[in-house]
């Protein structure tokens, strides 16, 4: 029997919500179709034995490339009860990429929704060791139906994974080499779920209306583990605008939502022409990409003190380690400019600013370094890369290469983030990457990828490049190169040609001369 002072996993939670409310919706479609937290428990029960009857044991990893449907939920939960690991794969990703996520992760199984079947395919073969799961008939030969592998496994729960097991690995990056997979275990992921309840300040049974999709790592433990932990419902939007958003929260009563930053000004707008639609939202959380803060003000002026913003990544689980309260949006808060910061540290979170040593910096408000931080809910390491594991979480603290100050009264401010990294519209897109799809081109000698500002996306991607004479290249060519190998928003939208790209002694490309220059174009 499990030790009852366990933290629990998120199947656990989701058996405690069927015990708890077992009509009670768990997670709905916009278009109506529903799961109940008792019908969410049974299926994933028999899910989570299926997939180890299959042949699958504890550890063994899970990739999902699927969109944003019930049944992404219910392996989400069946892992977490079978002890697997889930590897979640952006919808959006092209066959290259996802490739990748598979061979680093070493998947022992693929799931995946109709509308990547063509992608699928592209794939090609997954090798015999693997277990190839569809949601939808029709599948080619020797994939396994999703709804008749489910009805092969048992009633009963396998017995449940050590909050320390591993449970996710997040890809992410810096800027340079490739992804990364962030270990996020089921203590960790279940530990975020409580932070951000706290941080989003929501109720019992909160309703989430859910803009962000299952394939970024965050949506799942911040999110959708967050309504679990207390009883709520997620409503998934899939496809959505800011009329659909509102017309959503009205009909479902929902009491948290998320804005992405390009969508900022539009929501603020509609908002403040109808405030009944949104009158039942507790939160409305803005995070993930820097926002100006005359935007943030302007929406605060809107909604008051339900806008939350704050900082966080998928090394942390996926959410917040800093946070803005309803004191601070509506008029008091201890820091000059609060909507040019991400708030404070949230519960059970240390953050610290250090210097290139690793000492701490003064809290003045002005003394840059990199951001610093410890929590519950931290990332144990990244996959298989122990000295990317060692240099990250060196002296305790995990070294999230943001840079930032921190003022007397503990207000964060971000002033850039990982250096190099653009992130347009809230996705990340990382330069090297990028470099490395366009290095590929014939008639390509060099090349350095940077953001530039862009009002409505935060920045966009511009590339310079270097030419080596054999061939001519336009910036179409370029461009069309990087939209079939790469996800459409990591393609540049700006390519200047060069003659040379500006570098250091040491030879290094200056990419901050390579921004000012293109950025002045």
């Amino acid at each position: 029997m499990r030790d009852p002072s366990a933290a629990p996993t998120f199947g656990e939670l989701v058996t405690l919500g069927a015990r708890r409310s077992p009509e009670r919706i768990a997670a709905k479609e916009r278009d109506g179709r529903t799961r109940s937290y008792a019908e969410l428990d049974a299926r994933t029960n028999r899910l989570a034995q299926a997939l180890l009857g299959a042949g699958l044991v504890r550890g063994d990893r899970v990739a999902a490339w699927m969109e944003d449907r019930l049944e992404y939920i219910e392996l989400y939960v069946a892992a977490a009860k079978a002890g697997l690991v889930m590897v979640p794969v952006n919808a959006r990703l092209q066959p290259a990429e996802a490739a990748y996520h598979l061979t680093d992760s070493g998947a022992r199984a693929l799931v995946w929704t109709g509308g990547l079947q063509e992608q699928v395919e592209r794939l090609g073969d997954l090798g015999s060791d693997v277990l190839a799961v569809a949601t939808d008939p029709g599948v080619r030969a020797g994939v396994q139906d999703y709804e008749a592998l489910l009805a092969c496994g048992e009633d009963r729960p396998p017995a449940p994974p050590a909050a320390g097991d591993l449970y996710i690995i997040g890809y992410t990056s810096g800027t340079t080499g490739r992804p990364k997979g962030a270990m996020l275990t089921h203590g960790g992921v279940v530990a975020l779920a409580r932070l951000n309840a706290l941080s989003y300040r929501l109720p019992y049974f909160s309703v989430g209306a859910l803009t962000g999709s299952m394939s970024f790592v965050a949506t799942v433990p911040a999110h959708i583990v967050t309504h679990a932990y207390l009883g709520g419902t997620v409503v998934l939007m899939g496809q959505w605008d800011v009329a659909l958003l509102l017309d959503t929260v009205a009909r479902e009563r929902a009491t948290f939502t998320y804005v992405p930053s390009p969508l900022l000004t539009e929501f603020t707008q509609a908002a403040a022409r109808d405030p009944r639609p949104w009158s039942t939202l507790r939160c409305i959380l803005h995070s993930a990409s820097r926002a100006d803060p005359d935007k943030l003000r302007a929406l605060a002026a809107v909604v008051g003190e339900r806008l939350v913003e704050g900082w966080g990544m998928t090394e942390h689980s996926g959410g917040l380690m800093t946070a803005t309260t309803a004191d601070d949006v509506t008029g008091g808060a201890q820091t000059a400019d609060v909507f040019a910061t991400v708030g404070r540290a949230v519960a059970e979170c240390a953050v610290e600013v250090v210097g290139p040593g690793g000492a701490a910096l003064p809290h003045d408000g002005t003394t840059v370094g990199e951001l610093v931080f410890r929590s519950p809910a931290l990332m144990t390491g990244y996959w298989n890369r122990p000295q990317e594991t060692a240099a990250a979480l060196r002296g305790g603290w995990f070294h999230s290469g943001d840079l930032g100050a921190i003022d007397p009264k503990g207000y964060v401010s971000i002033v850039e983030r990982r250096t190099d990294l653009v992130v347009t519209g809230g996705m990340n897109v990382y330069p090297s990457e990028v470099e490395a799809c366009i290095l590929e081109l014939d008639g390509v000698a060099e090349c350095a990828v940077v953001g530039l500002p862009h009002e409505r996306w935060g920045q966009t991607v511009a590339a310079a490049v270097v030419l080596d004479g054999t061939r001519e290249l336009g910036a179409e060519d370029v461009i069309a190169h990087c939209r079939e190998l790469l996800a459409s928003f990591k393609k540049p939208t700006e390519v200047v040609f060069v003659d040379a790209l500006p570098r250091t002694a040491s030879l290094k490309i200056q990419r901050s001369i390579v921004r000012d220059r293109l950025a002045a174009r």
